[in-house]
């Protein structure tokens, strides 16, 4: 067992039990289902766990290839509230992987406005009305980012915005996505600053469900030249695999009752953690069908993109490229909702909970 280990585990063990100990009990209460409205951007003071997830596939003219960002802010409430922010940036042209955080597990009061959804020590996720979009700031370790993301759509993950999280009885939360908003800002990485434009993918999510010890397998898959958005989970907890989706496209989503994960190749991290990588997805238009009607083949533009905290679970995050097809035609609530079709896009797929 090397120190690192040793030591994660003194920084980790306490704050988690306490964690389990307090979501015992609510996380399996029904949950009543919610109308999203733009109030839900902002903290959720009884869940004590909540995050706002911003993955971006954003264009620089000093760069050929994309660039991958994600700005993550984190609430967890136990005795008191901590907040963690983490930022990655993934420079395909330059095959370097950039990763800052800031971890405080005490109780420092963060701001939260009408203008403000969360801030805290110059790191910022502000919200217009008026102009119905976001900016986020952050500023950790030298790494910059400015950028403004004008929300087009909203996709609830469930009915009435309710995840379930593993098999019944189980835990569930309030889950939104936000695939395609306009983006554009700046990111100053090593000192360098790159303009940039693109578009971003925001989950929201909040409650008192359990996610420790549980192995988490996240896959967004965005095809927006066809305004295709395809969001797929894998939850794995004692050995019991609960999976769960949704397709969205003009305004209309499709619960995806079954998919197949299937790894070709894998990465080995920095800390010996071995996480599966080079996926391809079978994607079913119901539990019983025998062939999928969709599927996509999804490739890690970087291989490394581990995310390391003494703090928090280690994890794997990543920009990847997504090619898919559409293998029939699938109706939704009586008109055609896909064509078959040839598709190429993006992805960000994290993976969670393979340190054990």
């Amino acid at each position: 067992m090397t120190f690192r280990r040793i030591l994660k585990g003194v920084l980790t063990q306490l704050p988690i039990e306490l964690y389990e100990l307090m979501v015992r009990g609510p996380s399996r209460r029904p949950l009543p289902p919610v109308d999203f409205t733009s109030r839900d951007h902002f903290p959720h003071r009884g869940a004590r766990l909540e995050w706002w997830y911003f993955t971006s596939v954003l264009m620089t003219p000093k760069r050929k290839a994309p660039v991958g960002l994600e700005v993550t802010f984190f609430r967890v409430k136990t005795l008191v509230d901590s907040v963690i922010v983490h930022v990655a940036v993934t420079d395909v042209d330059g095959q370097k992987f950039t990763y800052t955080g800031m971890v405080l597990p005490v109780h420092i009061p963060f701001t939260s406005d009408a203008h403000t959804v969360i801030a805290l020590f110059g790191n910022r996720v502000g919200f217009s009305e008026s102009n119905n979009s976001f900016v986020i700031d952050a500023r950790v370790r030298g790494l910059r980012v400015h950028y403004s993301c004008v929300i087009q759509d909203i996709m609830a993950q469930g009915a009435g915005g309710i995840q379930e999280m593993q098999n019944s009885p189980g835990d569930a939360s309030y889950y939104f996505t936000l695939p395609n908003m306009k983006t554009e800002g700046t990111i100053v990485l090593k000192g360098e600053s790159l303009p940039i434009t693109g578009l971003t993918w925001h989950d929201h999510q909040w409650g008192n469900f359990n996610a420790v010890k549980m192995k988490w397998d996240w896959f967004s898959l965005r095809f927006d030249a066809d305004d295709l958005y395809v969001m797929l989970f894998n939850f794995d907890r004692w050995g019991t695999t609960y999976g769960a989706g949704n397709i969205y496209r003009h305004g209309q989503t499709m619960h995806v009752e079954r998919f197949e994960v299937r790894a070709l190749d894998v990465c080995v991290a920095r800390n010996g953690v071995t996480y599966p990588v080079d996926w391809e997805i079978r994607i079913f238009d119901s539990s019983e069908a025998s062939t999928p009607f969709m599927t996509a083949y999804v490739k890690p533009t970087l291989k490394e993109q581990h995310v390391p905290s003494l703090i928090t679970p280690d994890y794997w995050e990543g920009l990847c490229t997504v090619h898919g097809e559409i293998l029939c035609p699938v109706d939704l609530g009586g008109t055609r909702f896909l064509d078959k079709k040839v598709l190429d896009g993006f992805a960000y797929v994290e993976l969670t909970g393979y340190e054990t």
